[in-house]
């Protein structure tokens, strides 16, 4: 099948945790209300990204910079949770060199990987730190029930399958086509699973709104 599908279905799985989050807004925290502008943010990327394609554009400067907005986007979410100045010095390093590498380094008009790469590190340790406090803890007797879980899932599954297929793509990218265009098919796949993370995680946060409302 034309990876090109592959790409659209990807685009459009941010459809659904966007319904739900609209039908839902009321029930909101500050946290998924962070969330939910990301995904708006992320589904106007794939659609620039598109058009600029089609057009014989180099997309790669709005990629590169939503990469950068979406781990800033993620870490005010999982910060806004959790509270914790302690967590602030990675994200502003990594901030940092993401910027310096998008000017100076590796530049926009190309995958700028290291960013990608130190973007995934810093959200799979976060996402670590805070499953394990939550395992820890155990605020709820249902823990499957807790919306941060699927949040956390959604960013693990995504990051670290994302870490391994970015490294693996300099890998290959000389040497093999086919390869290179299985891995961002895959890539697209990881983002669909991701938004179902976070769709179920919305519902999640929806039930236990009302709930307790």
């Amino acid at each position: 099948m034309d990876p090109i599908y592959f790409a659209h279905f990807s685009s459009l799985s941010v459809l659904i945790p966007l319904a739900l989050g609209a039908m839902y807004w009321k029930c909101l925290s500050k946290p998924f209300i962070v969330l939910f502008i990301l995904l708006i943010v992320g589904g106007l990327t794939d659609i620039a990204s598109f058009i600029f394609t089609i057009n014989g554009i180099n997309s790669w400067p709005i990629v590169n910079i939503y990469f950068i907005v979406q781990f800033t986007f993620l870490f005010g979410f999982i910060y806004l949770e959790r509270k914790s100045g302690n967590w602030k010095f990675p994200f502003v390093l990594l901030l940092c060199l993401s910027v310096y590498n998008y000017f100076l380094i590796q530049t926009p008009f190309i995958f700028n990987s290291y960013t990608a790469y130190g973007g995934a590190l810093v959200m799979i340790f976060y996402s670590l730190i805070y499953l394990y406090d939550l395992f820890r803890d155990l605020p709820v007797e249902r823990i499957q029930d807790m919306p941060m879980l699927w949040v956390i899932f959604g960013f693990l599954f995504y990051y670290g399958g994302t870490l391994f297929l970015f490294l693996a793509n300099n890998i290959v990218l000389e040497s093999n086509l086919e390869s290179h265009r299985a891995i961002w098919v895959l890539h697209n796949i990881l983002n669909v699973m991701k938004n179902v993370f976070l769709s179920i995680a919305l519902w999640k946060q929806y039930k236990r709104t009302t709930s307790h409302g």
